[in-house]
């Protein structure tokens, strides 16, 4: 989300809201259905959760929140930074 070597990087608030709001639901799914499925005991049950969640907000889960909100995150960034910095693959 954003380039800092280019200055382009929306409120740091901005972007945890914006990851709350992405990882929220999914940890919630993923708990009911380690609930579900009997996981225990408690410490496997959050590694289970983690090995889960933390690639899937690495490579899903914040790019696409960052495309999704890309005009509220950066609002008020000079649009060339921007674009530079919403087009990471290119």
């Amino acid at each position: 989300m954003g380039n800092p070597k280019e200055g382009a990087s929306p409120p740091t608030w901005k972007l945890m809201l914006v990851k709350w709001l992405g990882l929220f639901p999914i940890l919630l799914v993923i708990a009911y259905a380690l609930q579900w499925l009997k996981v225990e005991p408690l410490w496997f049950k959050l590694i289970c959760e983690t090995a889960i969640l933390v690639p899937l907000l690495n490579y899903v889960i914040t790019p696409m929140m960052d495309s999704l909100f890309s005009q509220w995150l950066y609002k008020g960034i000079d649009g060339d930074k921007q674009q530079q910095s919403i087009n990471i693959g290119s």
